[in-house]
């Protein structure tokens, strides 16, 4: 799965998750991806990082804890473990 994060997103995207929290990319629609799949993530084309999918959740299940927002969007989360740096 590749996620393009727009620039709005990028100097918030290394931001440290809170503790006990696992970290989410929102869709308006059904991601095509499963549990287990990669995730790249992309800043202006270059690859940033990756991950592994673990969770995929339906919209209207849930919303951000610390936002309040993304309750109609689908969730694709990622452990914190398999979240890998590839700036360097």
């Amino acid at each position: 799965m590749r996620i393009n994060v727009p620039k709005s997103a990028q100097k918030s995207f290394w931001n440290e998750p809170a503790a006990n929290t696992i970290e989410f990319w929102t869709f308006r629609f059904k991601p095509e991806c499963k549990v287990g799949d990669r995730i790249e993530f992309f800043f202006n084309g270059k690859k940033v990082a990756v991950a592994k999918v673990a969770i995929i959740e339906a919209a209207g299940l849930s919303k951000c804890n610390h936002s309040g927002k993304y309750l109609n969007r689908w969730k694709v989360f990622w452990l914190p473990e398999s979240f890998i740096d590839l700036r360097n």
